[in-house]
């Protein structure tokens, strides 16, 4: 909000139109649903520009943050807690639907198979946004076959707060530098959880390009777990 007056980033808005009649939008903003992303990219600015990306509660800007940082955008941030979370802050909000958005840009792909991969991964998404919530998880882990379960909060996180039984700790920022911790077999069910869902979001493009076939995020994170 703060920035909004004076270098206002592009605003994307990810939500469907359905959420935007019921809930409003941030004025400026433009509509491009999640799962359409990357087939709109002329509607974004070009690479270096500042965008900020929001939905109703931010697991699915915390999903588009790093898809398009991977292609090349970086200044992209998500809204902490989305739509739900401005207008906690009592912040306004317009009603109806945004203007259609214009073609502002010509997209530039370098790594088209890349491309392909996480526009893939983005147009198939459930309705569920690959979330599983706590009671489903723990009946998944009293099951026989029980999924992998990936911690990518801090240590210092895991160590206050408590771990799930079995987790392996692969704090985000340490990712990629620690893939032999995950499983070999890329079928295997992987569950990937942090605080409160966004670093989970996160991890789940990167693992899907990875070639990990049944990977979900735990809604809420620790906190909704405990």
């Amino acid at each position: 909000n703060e920035e909004m007056p004076d270098k206002a980033p592009v605003l994307v808005d990810l939500r469907e139109t359905a959420e935007i009649e019921k809930d409003g939008y941030i004025k400026g903003a433009i509509n491009i649903p999640v799962r359409q992303l990357l087939k709109n990219l002329d509607k974004l600015p070009v690479l270096d520009d500042a965008i900020v990306v929001y939905c109703a509660s931010g697991i699915r800007g915390g999903i588009a943050v790093p898809v398009l940082r991977a292609l090349g955008y970086t200044n992209v941030r998500s809204l902490s807690g989305g739509m739900g979370a401005w207008k906690k802050a009592e912040l306004p909000a317009e009603t109806g639907l945004p203007a259609e958005a214009a073609k502002i840009s010509t997209p530039i792909v370098e790594n088209e198979q890349l491309f392909i991969m996480l526009d893939e991964f983005l147009s198939n998404m459930p309705d569920g946004y690959y979330l599983v919530d706590a009671a489903g998880l723990s009946e998944a882990l009293a099951s026989g076959t029980a999924p992998t379960l990936i911690d990518v909060r801090s240590v210092d996180e895991w160590n206050k707060d408590g771990y799930i039984e079995g987790a392996i700790n692969i704090p985000l920022p340490e990712f990629m530098a620690n893939l032999d911790k995950l499983p070999a077999d890329k079928a295997t069910p992987i569950v990937v959880y942090c605080g409160v869902g966004y670093r989970g979001a996160t991890a789940l493009p990167i693992l899907h390009v990875m070639g990990y076939t049944n990977v979900t995020n735990l809604k809420g994170g620790m906190g909704a777990w405990k």
